[in-house]
């Protein structure tokens, strides 16, 4: 935290993630590699946990090697409360501490709203928002211990838009990221006393992930409603998402930062 003192370099000492300990949830996919390399690059060890173990061993790896911070890929299946759980503890083991995380798992599914099981709109919001607050919950338990720390939701521009069919039809996701900003600013104003912050940021079309599974046809409807006519690139978010969870973010708690290409302008 910024004590006042204004010299040559503090911005730079505000915006430092050295010695800090991070776990990116949903951790592998260029989302991932560009949220790691942002932290890494601050300094930041990072832990990459996701149901899929291999890919976030080799994803902790690649940035070990080029930024030279510890790392480590774990498996974690967010839907499951002991597997969340487990993997905390064993964090905290290993590390020593938590003081960032960035919870970053998304699922979604496709469907005209009147046909969509509900195991398949349970399967969503088990991932995106009951996944989110088990994840939060119990870094947080940790984090109130050590008297401070730093949550970040990757929510979606899709919390403030709804979509005719011809665009989309993903009800079950849109309604979980709306659920995971509001809850952004509810945990931000229960733990705020404790020293914990806790932010969202809410992404547009980036050029990755579940953005790149829609058909070309709809994506370039998309891109041409978006006043920046292109996509966005992983690291012009994960620049964000850094600045969110350093202490140059110190006085920021319970925000959500759209980041978008004008998306949402109108």
């Amino acid at each position: 935290m910024n004590d006042g003192t204004i010299t040559r370099g503090f911005l730079q000492r505000l915006e430092s993630l050295a010695g800090c300990n991070a776990i990116i949830v949903g951790g592998h996919g260029e989302l991932a590699r560009a949220l790691g390399a942002a932290l890494a690059d601050r300094g930041a060890n990072v832990v990459f946990a996701a149901r899929k173990q291999t890919a976030c061993v080799d994803l902790a790896r690649e940035i070990s090697d080029v930024f030279g911070v510890k790392t480590a890929g774990v498996r974690c299946d967010i839907s499951d409360e002991a597997s969340v759980s487990s993997m905390v503890d064993n964090v905290v083991n290993d590390f020593g501490s938590i003081d960032i995380l960035v919870n970053n798992a998304g699922a979604s599914w496709s469907g005209a709203p009147e046909d969509i099981p509900l195991t398949g709109w349970q399967k969503i919001i088990d991932v995106n928002l009951t996944g989110a607050f088990v994840a939060a919950r119990q870094v947080a338990r940790h984090m109130i211990k050590q008297g401070k720390g730093s949550i970040l939701f990757i929510a979606s521009t899709g919390a403030f838009s709804s979509f005719t069919p011809d665009l989309a039809q993903i009800v079950p996701y849109t309604t979980s990221k709306a659920g995971v900003v509001h809850l952004a600013r509810d945990l931000a104003a229960q733990w705020a006393e404790k020293g914990i912050r806790v932010n969202a940021i809410a992404p547009g079309q980036i050029r990755s992930g579940l953005t790149m599974t829609v058909p070309e046809d709809r994506l370039e409807v998309v891109r041409e409603g978006i006043p920046m006519k292109r996509l966005g690139n992983p690291e012009e978010f994960a620049g964000a998402v850094a600045y969110l969870v350093s202490d140059a973010a110190s006085y920021v708690t319970g925000q959500t930062l759209i980041i978008d290409g004008g998306l949402t302008l109108s």
